[in-house]
């Protein structure tokens, strides 16, 4: 165990490193038969803020021979003592230095957080490279939105889970219990065995980029796992409650699970059908419970879109009625704006009011194309709406660069958020399109920058003396990255590893992004960048090995009816 009273009182945000946290299991891991670490690549106010984590942390703990521990990525004043004091990285609750559990587990849910993955096993003193480990040496696994194009960590990850992970993750650990003392590649093999599971190094990936098993006795194919009875799926009412702010400070209570919808561009939509739903009774239980486990003054519906839980209306006025008095806001994390109800917005804002934020994505012409039928009248609309109801502003997300994309289109653009900005401030947020594996628009290119800079230009020449405008615009650099780590396989690997060794943190945070690095590892290992960004064109896909249950085929036939349109 680490001794905690040495840390110096100069690092900044102690309560992130304590585990104090109100509702924290705190297991004594000695009486454990199987420990798991469980962490986020991220500091700890992004980490605690992964719906993802906190749910299995519940399950895990839930086991009676299983402990389970957070740990998450120290700040850079923590890290400078812990690399300077000679200690390892350690978990919350425990103080156990993460090289001594069983699993050590991460959510992964962003490319830009790779360089992090590997800091953590690096500080935490795992050997970086699956075939490095030892069989003392914890089983590194991975999950989240990356785990449906794993390559560029093929070489770091021992074990990654496939999809929604309540119950493969608890296979796991029944397998490890069953064969505890076993060789390590042995183990390896039988956790291959459980629906959803990939071992990377159990398959080989070829020069043209496919990855193939390495024997008759692997499948072909992971199929991704699905929970099925989402209505009975857990949810952790003993919720943690945090003793400092963190991103998203408030209950997360998840009403549905996968997207009704089928936006050609969403990667989200396509690897996480089917949609199931909770029911209002089953939502309402679980809100009372948690609240009392907790007092927070926020719960926020949690899905892709809220909006279209055909039982929405009856779960807001159970929840407003369960609530009234106490002063707790119910919001809505995303809205799709042809789902919304205004009334039920006004209904929720006699509670406590909460923001508005909706996606129309592009111009008009362009956003019936991509599955997204919502009117720019619709729109204006519902900014009317916001204003008499005293709303005072509303968040706008778009994208810039998606196929199909014209001058004309980013012109439309332009006279939308002019048109709201008459009736209400409009914050829009302006981000560039990835070409995301498993959707119809997988094999299209990236913008050119000098394409991406003159969009930026003229948006904010047009906004730049309106007052009731702010646009804030990603940098291109971040999603050239994103697109690089999106599409890359293993071949990434040696690249990603030799940027961390040149400081490489934080990818996804401006201020700590650097792309000359990632220039020069790429030049250094003798990777053309081009070849990631233009448009894939016969040639073997590095994700192809995972099936999220919409085959490639039917995902081009998507794409040439979106080109038949035109």
């Amino acid at each position: 165990m680490i001794d905690i009273e040495k840390i110096p009182p100069r690092i900044r945000k102690p309560s992130t490193y304590l585990g104090n946290e109100i509702n924290a299991f705190r297991k004594n891991l000695n009486n454990c038969n199987v420990t798991f670490a469980l962490g986020y690549p991220d500091i700890y106010e992004v980490g605690m803020s992964n719906l993802g984590i906190r749910i299995l942390y519940d399950i895990l703990n839930g086991l009676p021979d299983v402990g389970c521990d957070r740990f998450f990525a120290p700040g850079a004043d923590m890290e400078e003592y812990l690399r300077s004091a000679g200690l390892p990285l350690f978990a919350l609750e425990s103080k156990r230095p993460l090289r001594c559990f069983d699993f050590v587990g991460f959510s992964i849910s962003s490319e830009l957080n790779y360089t992090n993955f590997l800091n953590l096993l690096d500080l935490a003193r795992i050997p970086l490279r699956s075939q490095q480990r030892a069989e003392k040496d914890p089983f590194v696994v991975a999950g989240g939105n990356c785990a449906f194009q794993p390559e560029p960590l093929a070489d770091f990850v021992d074990i990654w889970v496939v999809g929604e992970a309540e119950e493969s993750i608890v296979e796991l650990v029944n397998v490890f219990r069953s064969m505890k003392g076993a060789p390590r590649a042995e183990m390896l093999f039988y956790f291959q065995q459980i629906p959803g599971v990939y071992v990377p190094s159990l398959y080989v990936a070829g020069k043209d980029g496919a990855v193939r098993p390495a024997n008759g006795q692997i499948p072909g194919r992971i199929e991704k796992r699905v929970m099925k009875d989402f209505e009975s799926a857990c949810f952790p009412v003993r919720w943690l409650v945090p003793q400092c702010d963190i991103v998203h400070d408030r209950i997360s209570l998840e009403i549905m699970r996968g997207c009704p919808q089928l936006c050609l561009f969403c990667q989200g939509g396509f690897c996480w059908k089917p949609v199931r739903k909770r029911s209002a009774e089953k939502v309402l239980e679980l809100a009372d419970k948690t609240y009392r486990n907790t007092g927070y003054e926020e719960i926020s519906l949690l899905s892709f879109s809220s909006g279209d839980h055909p039982e929405i209306e009856k779960i807001v006025d159970g929840l407003c009625r369960m609530f009234a008095g106490k002063n707790v806001a119910i919001s809505f994390p995303s809205l799709r704006i042809d789902s919304f109800s205004f009334e039920l917005a006004s209904r929720i804002s006699a509670v406590r009011r909460t923001g508005l934020t909706f996606a129309p994505e592009t111009g008009e012409t362009l956003r019936a194309r991509i599955g997204k039928p919502i009117t720019d009248e619709e729109v204006l609309v519902l900014a009317l709406k916001a204003r008499r109801a005293q709303w005072r502003q509303l968040k706008l997300y778009f994208i810039l660069g998606l196929p199909g994309e014209t001058h004309e289109t980013v012109l439309e653009i332009a006279e939308l958020v002019e048109s709201i900005a008459r009736i209400i401030s409009v914050r829009c947020s302006f981000n560039i399109f990835i070409p995301k594996p498993h959707t119809p628009f997988e094999l299209d290119g990236f913008s050119s920058k000098q394409e991406y800079q003159e969009k930026l230009r003229f948006l904010r020449d047009r906004f730049a003396r309106n007052r009731f405008i702010r646009a804030e615009f990603r940098p291109y650099e971040i999603g050239l990255l994103e697109c690089l780590l999106a599409r890359g396989g293993r071949e990434l690997g040696p690249v990603i590893e030799r940027v961390w060794k040149q400081g490489g943190r934080f990818e996804n945070w401006n201020e700590f992004f650097s792309f000359e690095r990632w220039d020069t590892a790429l030049e250094t290992e003798k990777i053309d960048l081009k070849t990631y960004l233009g448009r894939f064109h016969k040639r073997e896909l590095p994700w192809k090995h995972i099936s999220t249950g919409f085959p490639g085929e039917k995902l081009l036939a998507m794409r040439k009816n979106f080109d038949g349109v035109q």
